[in-house]
């Protein structure tokens, strides 16, 4: 779940007008899909920076198709050393400063890097204007720019830089409400369709003398029914996923439901209280462009956590309320 990524941009957008508005939003619609396509199904190597706050990331990226499905490996290029290789079952984070690897289910985490477009699009023309603007160089590429711009307080807007060839997004900025930039990514290099040896997708390290924390695979809720509700919802947001997790570290399974409007995403998070465990910490916090929100109901600790503006999360975790009785 994109996200956790110095640029100078001046755009020219008056020539973008003399276009009808319906027309160039189907234009961009178009171009999101071919965005959000070629996440699924390139195969490249490269390098990205990623900034948020105060911090640069340097990370390398391998991604290739083993059999059916894409594998991806990822590896910090500073800072504190670390791993994650994805694959069609689980993500697996390698810390060796802390001697640990942490692995998560797929079908439970965030959409794989760079996909951060939605499955369906054909609805955010009500909450979003989706425009084209000019083409620039992004990495000595030529690459087609997109804005999206919000129509209200509770999404952020983005601009995207997508190879005019392939699709491959090359660089994305997410944007507050004032317009301001709150997180970016750029690649500094990439080879589209390279040959990849299989041994570049092994990580580095075997795990072998490190702590496994492995949660177990989330699934849907068998009943389909949930002890909590959310009774405030900006509009356009719906369930999209509920299912029970049960984390590392965690001896109680998780109560986890997702909201979105199809680009946006809000996970609210039900922990019960365990005997013995360190009290929860609860208000607001923020890294990059996520915001979290965090509060006690009864025995419970609910969550709600994002990339979205503090508002949105703040409107969807205080509205999170019980509907069954619990056990």
């Amino acid at each position: 779940m994109i996200s956790r990524f110095s640029l100078r941009s001046v755009f020219m957008l008056a020539g973008f007008f003399a276009c009808a508005p319906i027309m160039a939003a189907e234009s961009a619609h178009d171009w999101l899909m071919k965005i959000n396509q070629a996440a699924r199904d390139l195969e490249y190597s490269g390098i990205f920076v990623y900034q948020h706050d105060d911090q640069i990331n340097t990370m390398q990226i391998f991604r290739k198709q083993i059999g059916k499905s894409l594998k991806e490996r990822l590896v910090s290029l500073n800072g504190a050393p670390r791993e994650i290789i994805r694959d069609a079952n689980e993500v697996r984070c390698y810390w060796p400063d802390k001697n640990s690897v942490m692995v998560e289910s797929r079908k439970a985490s965030v959409k794989g890097f760079p996909n951060i477009l939605p499955e369906q699009l054909q609805s955010l023309s009500k909450y979003y204007d989706l425009m084209l603007s000019g083409t620039e160089r992004v990495t000595g590429r030529l690459a087609q720019l997109v804005i999206i711009k919000p129509l209200d307080q509770y999404r952020y807007g983005y601009r995207l830089w997508a190879d005019t060839g392939t699709g491959l997004l090359l660089k994305a900025d997410v944007l507050d409400t004032a317009g301001a930039i709150v997180e970016q990514f750029m690649f500094t290099q990439v080879d589209i369709g390279a040959s990849i040896p299989d041994a570049t997708l092994a990580p580095a390290m075997n795990g072998e003398n490190m702590v496994w924390y492995r949660e177990e695979s989330g699934a849907p809720n068998a009943s389909g029914k949930s002890a909590w509700t959310v009774t405030q919802l900006p509009n356009g947001f719906t369930l999209s996923t509920h299912m029970m997790r049960r984390l590392p570290m965690r001896k109680q399974p998780v109560e986890h439901l997702v909201y979105t409007d199809g680009l946006a995403a809000v996970s609210v998070f039900i922990e019960k209280q365990e005997k013995g465990v360190k009290p929860f910490v609860q208000g607001a916090s923020r890294m990059g462009a996520v915001h979290a929100m965090s509060a006690r109901s009864g025995d419970y600790q609910i969550t709600a956590v994002g990339e979205v503006p503090e508002a949105t999360v703040a409107l969807i975790g205080a509205s999170v309320t019980p509907t069954l009785n619990k056990q």
